[in-house]
């Protein structure tokens, strides 16, 4: 009855999305940041995931209106409010997307679709193929049918059906999924392995070297002592910058594929000096065939196979984060934050004399050099 709602119609399918599409905020208005709005609504998929805090804090920044899919508690959705202006956001909870005309009602009002669902390791209930595949064709073929002009897949650099690591293989599987239905408004992102406070890829080799007793001095299991493995990591907030960047270049200017990495190759060997800079900790790669059996062909533990014996394999000549205008930020100069909690909690600081205390031969477990 009020004029709010007559602008404002609400679906009574998904509570809390309205047609945007017909209301006047798809015109951009303002001056450009927070407080403003473009013309841009985009739905999200994965946004209360470790990338999605990312892009949705530089959509936030442009003044996209933006439509948020979760099937999480409001505790974990509430900090990403902060990210844009009032009104903005339409949080909407989504406990089953096997419901194809739920689907279908949160991205009819967008014209721009982001997919960054998946999991790193299996579920209880949901495998490998459910998490990157299988949901990833769900929401895929439901932009289909309401035609949404423009849907932006995030995929890996080493995605391919013959690697060792099952998430690969399953990436692999979603990159072809999006392009046969989708094939002219498909957009895929290869990223690296990506490097931020809450990864999984620089914390899970910092806890291989730091979990390691002090009497050990430093020995730490890795594939072949690293030198075979190369890596080129890239900052994730980057990464989501360039997503957000290609959302608001015009579509005659966007390309079907980009590929973001970081500015450094390193050898597993010489990134694990890098973290080990960082950490204060000593660092002896050493190389058990044994465990190697077990981790990679019984256990067939993924971090080790993922991390550690796959390499990187970028592909010269496409799009990255410098054609979009972005920088890359290299690992040692942003890594201190988080890295820093894995040191000896005397050490949490740098020493203002410059001067580091000898963890591994004080035995009296003091700081003190000797």
């Amino acid at each position: 009855s009020s004029g709010i709602n007559a602008e404002w119609p609400l679906r009574p399918g998904v509570r809390g999305v309205r047609a945007l599409s017909a209301s006047p905020v798809t015109v951009s208005t303002g001056r450009g940041g927070r407080s403003s709005t473009n013309s841009h609504t985009v739905t999200v998929f994965g946004s209360t995931g470790r990338m999605g805090r990312f892009l949705i804090n530089s959509l936030g920044q442009s003044g996209s209106q933006l439509i948020l899919p979760h099937r999480c508690d409001t505790h974990t959705i509430n900090p990403l409010k902060m990210a844009s202006d009032l009104g903005q956001q339409h949080h909407v909870y989504t406990p089953d997307f096997n419901d194809e005309a739920h689907l279908e009602d949160l991205v009819k009002y967008s014209d721009v679709v982001v997919n960054l669902t998946g999991s790193h390791r299996p579920r209880l209930h949901h495998s490998f193929k459910d998490s990157n595949a299988t949901l990833t064709h769900k929401i895929a073929r439901a932009c289909k049918n309401v035609g949404t002009p423009c849907f932006i897949h995030m995929s890996h650099i080493n995605a391919s059906y013959d690697s060792p690591s099952q998430y690969l293989k399953t990436k692999a599987l979603s990159e072809e999924i999006v392009l046969h239905e989708l094939p002219n408004s498909a957009i895929i992102v290869r990223s690296a392995d990506c490097f931020h406070a809450w990864d999984d890829f620089t914390h899970y080799l910092a806890r291989l070297n730091s979990r390691k007793r002090l009497v050990q001095k430093g020995r730490t299991q890795i594939y072949k002592r690293g030198i075979f493995t190369y890596k080129q990591p890239v900052f994730g907030p980057d990464v989501m910058k360039g997503v957000a960047r290609i959302i608001t270049t015009p579509d005659q200017d966007r390309q079907r594929l980009y590929q973001f990495v970081g500015p450094k190759l390193y050898s597993l060997h010489e990134f694990m000096q890098s973290i080990t800079d960082i950490t204060f900790r000593m660092y002896q790669p050493i190389f058990n065939p044994v465990r190697h059996i077990v981790e990679a062909n019984i256990a067939r533990y993924e971090n080790y196979i993922r991390y550690q014996m796959v390499t990187d394999k970028p592909i010269n000549g496409l799009p990255g984060l410098e054609d979009l205008g972005i920088k890359p930020s290299v690992f040692e100069d942003e890594a201190l934050f988080w890295l820093r909690n894995y040191r000896i909690f005397w050490q949490t600081w740098d020493p203002l004399d410059g001067q580091k205390s000898d963890i591994y031969n004080n035995s009296m477990g003091t700081g003190e050099n000797l």
